[in-house]
């Protein structure tokens, strides 16, 4: 099965609980933004993605591997080119996650990475899930991978700082 789970965030600045790196347990994600050293939704399939609201540009994605490489990992950069209607390839922005390896995906601009509402009409060529994105990721960082089975991963987001 190939599918994205939703995801909320967790607080990175609310001390112990959210800013905890964990260490590798199981694969999963953390769906609830829960923070601590739970993953508890499983993935709904090797090849999965997570998609989270990213209102302030403040949100990254935080991921552990186990024995097991990650595989290639996609954001989907939402903005549409011009009056076209149409987006960027899958592949522009394209990771390698190795195994037993963390590490973090963004921060990512709003106005660039965010799915408009148009989202589930967009096809992303060279992607490598196929699924058609749903109404609820736009306003949505949507992240794909190829290999999820020693893989978590979680959202963060921070609190922004003015001087």
């Amino acid at each position: 099965m190939v599918a994205r789970v939703a995801c909320l965030p967790a607080n990175f600045s609310a001390g112990a609980a959210g800013a905890a790196f964990p260490v590798y347990s199981a694969p999963g994600v953390d769906a609830v933004g829960a923070g601590g050293t739970a993953f508890a939704t499983a993935w709904p399939g090797t090849i999965s993605g997570v998609y989270c609201a990213n209102p302030n540009g403040l949100l990254w994605l935080y991921y552990l591997c186990g024995a097991t490489a990650g595989g290639v990992t996609q954001v989907l950069v939402g903005e549409t080119v011009g009056a076209t209607g149409q987006v960027l390839p899958a592949t522009t922005e394209t990771y390698t996650i190795a195994l037993s390896t963390s590490g973090w995906l963004g921060p990512w601009s709003p106005s660039t990475y965010n799915q408009t509402p148009n989202a589930p009409n967009l096809t992303y060529s060279g992607a490598v899930n196929a699924t058609a994105l749903v109404a609820a990721a736009a306003g949505c960082v949507v992240v794909d991978f190829t290999a999820t089975t020693t893989l978590c991963v979680r959202f963060y987001t921070t609190n922004a700082i003015f001087p």
